[in-house]
């Protein structure tokens, strides 16, 4: 039952289960732009959903469900450090 529910409220609010996730431990910010060290996949989010608070900080996603999984942060990541996750 509480799959049902769950898989009806993703569809209502428009949610397609998909968002990307960060492996911080392979993620090196400063190895993907050696002077400033800006990840290269928070600047291909069609969304900017992606973000670094200060340059060298790991990306943080904002919204899991406002993500949609299209995978260019992913093509972008130099490092396979992130990876598309798949809910219900």
């Amino acid at each position: 039952m509480y799959i049902l529910i769950a898989a009806f409220w993703s569809l209502l609010m428009g949610h397609n289960n998909k968002w990307s996730q960060v492996d911080f431990k392979k993620c090196k910010p400063f190895l993907c732009d050696r002077i400033n060290g800006i990840c290269r996949a928070t600047k291909v989010c069609p969304k900017n959903l992606l973000i670094q608070e200060e340059h060298g900080d790991f990306p943080m996603l904002i919204s899991r469900v406002s993500c949609v999984g299209c995978g260019l942060c992913v093509a972008a990541c130099p490092l396979r450090a992130i990876h598309i996750e798949r809910g219900l």
